[in-house]
């Protein structure tokens, strides 16, 4: 069965995303939580890039945060206990917010139209890119804004995943950059779910396997 990947347009809303959130996260408090989880030297080199290397970070093929879209358990909660009302009970910055807003909206539309291509752009599962597609746009917002939860660092937990992002995703040439961005995504897709046992080794090596190949595809 074939399928349709993320088109070009996809992939320049998705840096436009990841550049608005690279910008904020060394600035708003609320996003600086996120960071929390990973090494304080890379937490350092995350909040120090500078406007060139943020724009070649934020070219990698996939959001580089995260609205917990793996856990199954929470989204569970969230969407059983969401309330259609009040839409602005949660107090967040007014970019945090115009963030929130325009990712949510992005990843909803690409529901409707293509949930495996939402899956490669979150690193997500295809149960939760289908979810998705099945509410709408306002209880899907109204949802994680009552939770209290802006968005956070994708695979925060995982050190391995930002080392090979901050050093190679960062290069100058643009063959190894974007290899380095698709190995990353690999191994995203290849993690567990969230409360599975998680076998990270296994897809840490993948972060150093060539994939220039699938690079070039998209480059």
């Amino acid at each position: 069965m074939a399928f349709n990947g993320p088109d070009n347009t996809d992939y320049d809303n998705v840096a436009s995303l990841n550049q608005a959130f690279l910008t904020l996260l060394g600035k708003d408090p609320g996003l600086r939580r996120s960071l929390e989880e990973i090494p304080a030297d890379l937490a350092s080199r995350l909040t120090a890039l500078n406007s060139e290397q943020i724009t070649r970070l934020a070219g990698a093929p996939f959001l580089l945060f995260s609205f917990r879209e793996s856990d199954d358990g929470y989204w569970g909660d969230l969407l059983s206990d969401s309330q259609e009302g009040d839409l602005f009970r949660i107090e967040v910055s007014a970019a945090v917010d115009t963030l929130t807003s325009a990712g949510l909206g992005f990843i909803w539309q690409l529901a409707q139209r293509n949930p495996y291509a939402l899956r490669l752009i979150c690193g997500a599962p295809l149960s939760w890119c289908e979810q998705v597609a099945e509410i709408t746009f306002y209880r899907l917002l109204a949802a994680v804004r009552q939770s209290g939860s802006p968005p956070g660092l994708r695979a925060s937990s995982e050190p391995a995943v930002w080392r090979k992002l901050l050093s190679e995703g960062l290069g100058r040439k643009g063959d190894i950059r974007r290899a380095a961005h698709v190995s990353v995504l690999q191994a995203i897709l290849t993690a567990p779910a969230a409360g599975q046992q998680p076998h990270w080794s296994l897809a840490a090596r993948r972060l150093n396997t060539p994939a220039k190949r699938v690079a070039d595809r998209r480059g």
